[in-house]
């Protein structure tokens, strides 16, 4: 008996593991209502062995709950047990793919939102976006070009106005220095006609000589006359043709401004190299897009893969997140706890059936004390312990706050 006792306190170490604060030998009896002599070792002896049988039956609740909590345990993981080292390969190569692809997923969608408006704009003007960048590249070279005829002519026309006012100073200089020579030389023949009519001076040679100058002056004021005309005729003719120019390329350039600023608007750039690259931007995004996708229909591929295997496996996996299930599962782990597991029922079974036949001996000692010593207070003893032990049993989970039943 003091063995079985000792190995039976043992199992009892294993059941309140679950509930650290047992305190049984604290407890008073539970049968203290019961009015004993202490002369009367039988009554004694039975309420003892009633205490132990109502502590086997504690025990015995506490084993039967861990033992379904453990059965529980084990049928979660027990397809995981069962699977092959192929068969785990595999799994583990699912969820490896599934892992990163879903992380491959995350950073596409994170990438396609980098993208601005601009760059999706584009969609609707996809087909004409590549027409669009050689003609607005065309009209750009175009519109530089006469910018740059414009400012070219704008600075020859100054010149020519600059030329004009100087020509026509010198114009009006040659004609005030004709009048100028006629009043001279006019004063001149006057002065020597007075010396010879009243002087009796010879004024002939001078005068001759005079007559020689005031032709060669007036030829020279002539001529020069003749060339400033000359010039400022081809001035003029010079300044109507390049505002005629000016005026054409104005005409052009303001046809290229206008269509440059049409395109603009229409494709939401400020120059050709924006648009090029505005479409450029959008092939990669289309890009991404058809990438994005094929990650998430392989993805999906997966997920249903991952579901098929576990079901024809048998593994029962409740999960709101695969990604999370993929990174968060270990197989060999899985196997360790099964076994593990294992290891705790068969130990939970062989303590439930030391305590059951610990109780068997209790209850045939218990029998055997109610035969020798039968009275009334042995039977409402064993009735009161047939009624606490129904209740215990219906009502397991009437514990205090230390998972002691009472």
């Amino acid at each position: 008996m003091a063995g079985r006792r000792g190995f039976f306190g043992k199992i009892l170490d294993f059941a309140n593991k679950f509930y650290p604060k047992s305190a049984r030998s604290e407890r008073k009896s539970r049968f203290e209502g019961f009015e004993v002599d202490p002369k009367n070792e039988p009554m004694r002896r039975a309420i003892s062995l009633c205490d132990e049988a109502l502590d086997i039956v504690s025990d015995r609740i506490i084993l039967m709950n861990r033992l379904r909590d453990v059965t529980a345990k084990i049928a979660e993981v027990e397809g995981y047990n069962s699977l092959t080292d192929e068969d785990a390969q595999e799994f583990k190569d699912l969820l490896g793919r599934y892992s990163s692809l879903a992380r491959e997923s995350r950073q596409l969608q994170y990438q396609t939102t980098s993208f601005d408006h601009d760059v999706t704009y584009m969609e609707k003007h996809e087909d004409e976006a590549p027409k669009a960048i050689d003609e607005i590249k065309f009209a750009e070279d175009r519109q530089r070009i006469f910018k740059q005829d414009m400012g070219y002519l704008e600075g020859e026309k100054m010149v020519l106005e600059d030329d004009s006012q100087r020509l026509q100073n010198a114009f009006d200089f040659v004609e005030k220095f004709s009048v100028g020579c006629v009043i001279f030389f006019g004063a001149l023949a006057a002065f020597l006609v007075f010396l010879h009519a009243f002087r009796d001076f010879q004024v002939t040679f001078l005068l001759i000589a005079m007559s020689v100058f005031i032709v060669i002056i007036a030829g020279l004021i002539y001529s020069l006359r003749i060339r400033l005309k000359q010039e400022i005729a081809l001035n003029i003719r010079k300044q109507q043709r390049a505002v005629e120019l000016l005026n054409k390329k104005t005409a052009v350039y303001a046809h290229f401004t206008n269509f440059l600023n049409y395109e603009y608007r229409k494709f939401k750039v400020r120059n050709s190299q924006m648009l090029k690259n505005n479409l450029n931007e959008y092939n990669n995004y289309k890009h991404l897009i058809r990438r994005l996708d094929s990650v998430r229909n392989i993805l999906a591929q997966t997920e249903v893969a991952i579901e098929f295997f576990l079901k024809d496996k048998g593994i029962d996996v409740n999960y709101s997140n695969v990604e999370k299930f993929a990174q968060t599962i270990n197989i060999d782990d899985k196997k360790q706890f099964y076994n593990e597991m294992n290891r705790e029922k068969g130990l939970v079974e062989r303590s439930l059936a030391v305590l059951e036949q610990r109780h068997t001996d209790v209850w045939g000692e218990l029998m055997n004390i109610q035969e020798n010593d039968e009275n009334e207070d042995m039977k409402r003893l064993i009735d009161e312990y047939m009624v606490k032990a129904g209740k215990m049993m219906v009502y397991d989970e009437t514990r205090d706050e230390d998972g002691v039943i009472v």
